[in-house]
């Protein structure tokens, strides 16, 4: 009996009979597409807001603990922080996710919990190869999370009874990209922040941008004008060997740029580039732009790898090689005109003095339609694993924290921690929106399906054009790949 059937099957008893913990089903339960007004809780005050609820019962998990599998102290910044607080500190998303957890916790008699692990990807195997109950939700990254689905540790959360992945509170996005034939063994939304924190974007001095007459930078995006040559321009403006030692140092002069490696993911799908593509039955094939491919790198290349107006922590002679300790201080101490990391490094940069904006990653050309952006490999992701004691439950309590997450933590994290308490103006609230709107996940990235992106960022380092022959060379083994990891998905729903 497969997962998929085995999870109709508790579907079709959940209907007809009694919903988890013993208590009757409430056919009368409010829609989910209704506004209704009800108490919001807020870090310092209740207001009333117009609130979408979930299409969720009457529900008594008598006093059960509910465990999210997370990561632990070990990973620093990167540390789980979305998901349980001890205590309200006064800080925006810790008191929102306190706040959130109390919410859940009195209406459903239900503790939410988390585990800190150092090594998801492991920890998450051994339960589910054991049978161990301890996790009723892994929150592990891409990578991790897509290891799981083709070794069949994950359910496919279609067939997760409660989880309605139409509703807002999950990143629609994500549930469209990560699918094969219509299966989904993890997808993203409000319920975490982490793949906001992973969003990967470009902020720039405002001061030095003032300094060199740069003016419009806000209008181009908005008019749909920021694009490479336009970042490429604005690059070598403020470049300079200020010293005069002969050479352009992030520690001593200007650059237009700094960043490291992942830069190239941001240019790579900035520039609206995919390894895969889907066809009408949601199955993903090979389909890479060799000649928009090659204008990329060329443009990738001078904005990552010309010494003269870029740093790349990556690949420099100056002895640097922390993002924290190297990399930051560039763009802090006006070494730098745009700084390319993730949205995290928004808050990283609160003590910043000088005025900075944050910006989308910028378009090929003004053809291109939108602007794109990727998240890093370090977004958590939500599956269910195979050794959940209850799925329904499961299920329900992910409804129900993804719903309130909505106005509680998205909204703590966008609007209180990201344009009230370190933002610098009001266009970058309008950025912000852009680029958590146009983010999008490629599951032949993700999977690395015969080096293809690999192909192409090496070509990126070396300013190699003839990324053909990279790719001739590479499309059988991706193709091969790419059918080994869908069968997979198929043999384990």
């Amino acid at each position: 009996m497969t997962k998929r059937t085995i999870s109709a099957l508790l579907l079709c008893a959940m209907l007809i009979g009694s919903v988890a913990c013993g208590e009757q089903a409430d056919a009368a339960a409010p829609a989910s597409t209704t506004a209704v007004t009800e108490q919001v809780l807020d870090a310092n005050e209740t207001t009333t807001e117009a609130e979408l609820q979930p299409d969720l019962p009457d529900y008594d998990c008598n006093g059960e603990t509910f465990t999210f599998m997370v990561r632990g102290p070990s990973f620093n910044e990167w540390e789980s922080q979305d998901i349980y607080a001890e205590e309200q500190d006064g800080e925006p998303i810790n008191d929102a996710v306190y706040l959130r957890n109390l919410f859940i916790q009195e209406k459903y008699n239900v503790k939410i919990a988390q585990a800190g692990v150092s090594d998801p990807g492991s920890s998450g195997k051994k339960t589910v190869q054991a049978g161990d109950p301890v996790y009723d939700v892994l929150m592990a990254n891409t990578t991790e999370s897509s290891t799981f689905a083709q070794q069949g540790y994950v359910y496919d959360l279609h067939t997760i009874p409660y989880m309605d992945l139409d509703q807002p509170w999950y990143d629609q996005e994500s549930i469209k990209d990560l699918s094969m034939e219509n299966l989904l063994y993890f997808c993203t939304g409000d319920i975490s922040i982490m793949c906001n924190d992973a969003t990967w974007i470009l902020m720039f001095n405002k001061k030095m941008a003032d300094d060199f007459a740069i003016t419009d930078i806000y209008k181009l995006v908005e008019n749909g004008g920021w694009t490479c040559d336009k970042m490429i321009e604005y690059m070598e403006i403020v470049s300079a060997d200020v010293n005069g030692d002969g050479k352009i140092s992030p520690k001593d002069d200007r650059l237009g740029f700094a960043t490291h490696a992942s830069s190239i993911e941001g240019f790579f799908f900035g520039s609206d580039l995919h390894t895969v593509a889907k066809d009408d039955n949601d199955i993903p094939y090979i389909d890479m732009d060799t000649e928009r491919i090659v204008e990329t790198i060329e443009k990738a290349n001078r904005m990552m790898c010309d010494t003269n107006i870029a740093f790349n922590l990556s690949s420099n002679k100056f002895g640097m090689s922390d993002a924290l300790k190297d990399l930051q201080p560039v763009f802090e101490d006006e070494h730098s005109l745009i700084y390319g990391e993730v949205m995290q490094c928004i808050i990283r940069l609160r003590a910043m003095e000088t005025n900075f904006g944050v910006i989308p990653f910028p378009k090929l050309n003004e053809i291109q339609d939108n602007y794109h952006h990727f998240v890093h490999t370090t977004g958590c992701m939500i599956a269910v694993p195979l050794s959940c004691g209850d799925i329904e439950r499961a299920g329900f309590i992910i409804e129900a924290m993804s719903a309130k997450s909505k106005y509680t933590l998205r909204k703590a994290y966008i609007e209180t921690c990201l344009q009230g308490k370190f933002m610098r103006d009001d266009e970058s609230e309008t950025s912000l929106n852009i680029i958590l709107s146009t983010r999008s996940w490629d599951l032949g990235y993700i999977y690395s399906w015969g080096g293809l992106f690999t192909a192409f960022s090496s070509c990126v380092s070396k300013g190699n054009t003839d990324f053909a022959s990279s790719y001739a060379t590479k499309e059988t083994k991706a193709i091969t790949a790419l059918e080994k990891t869908l069968t997979a998905w198929e043999d384990n729903a």
